[in-house]
């Protein structure tokens, strides 16, 4: 690996990816000498961020069923709202987020943005990211996507199609839980639970250990506030929970 550019940052080979054409006319991560497994996708977006799992989760910017729609798993969604979401997680090796950048936790809230991130604002991670994808790395992953028929893209524009992603993903999860006769409506960007609104940009999913599941919201001090309960827990168990 070549020395970084003056004013660069560069994270260990393996935890940067960029997508790739595969054999079969879908897009898969690439790093270092060869692919990322578990990172085919009909979608360049989602052979991103399929690829770069841990730094995304690390930063805020997707939650876990911003990888499970990467993977395919939300494809599925059938009874319980959280099928296949366990197993896409598991797939990404999301069993415990990398924290390089010493800003999240070793088990942390996959999605909801730390505190800090809250304070600081989205330009803040531009930046960051920014100074983690160099330039070279930059060129390789414009140089593929060219490949494949797509335009030359910016870290500002990456963010913001991750972004887009993650809140369609967090949507269909919403949607699938209101065709099963949960008492949930959506209207635009808000939706109603149990005759209060809220905005789905906000609200997140999550998983327990006990096998619980739950909707809610993190507060600015970074606290979990549950106010759905999807399913109940099968039996108590100690540990910290496992976000979606």
């Amino acid at each position: 690996m070549t020395a970084a550019q003056p004013g660069e940052l560069e994270m260990p080979l393996p935890l940067l990816a960029y997508p790739v054409l595969h054999s079969s006319g879908q897009w898969i991560a690439y790093a270092g000498a060869g692919y990322v497994a578990n990172t085919l996708s009909a979608t360049w977006i989602g052979a991103f961020i399929l690829g770069n799992s841990s730094l995304l989760a690390s930063v805020g910017l997707v939650s876990g069923a911003g990888f499970a729609a990467a993977s395919g798993a939300l494809a599925g969604f059938g009874a319980s709202a959280a099928a296949g979401l366990g197993k896409a997680l598991t797939a990404v090796g999301l069993g415990g987020v990398a924290s390089w950048l010493g800003i999240a936790p070793t088990v942390t809230f996959l999605g909801l943005t730390p505190a800090g991130w809250a304070a600081i604002g989205m330009a803040a991670v531009v930046a960051v990211l920014g100074a983690i994808f160099s330039r070279r790395f930059m060129k390789k992953l414009n140089d593929e996507r060219v490949k494949g028929g797509l335009g030359p893209i910016t870290v500002r524009q990456i963010v913001s199609e991750v972004q887009k992603f993650e809140g369609d993903a967090k949507r269909r999860v919403l949607e699938a839980l209101a065709q099963q006769g949960t008492d949930i409506q959506i209207d635009g960007d808000d939706v109603q639970i149990l005759g209060q609104v809220y905005s789905i940009e906000r609200l997140r999913y999550r998983i327990n250990k006990d096998g619980s599941e739950e909707i809610g919201y993190v507060t600015r001090l970074g606290r979990f506030v549950r106010i759905y309960l999807v399913k109940p827990g099968d039996e108590p168990q100690s540990g910290d929970p496992l976000p979606i």
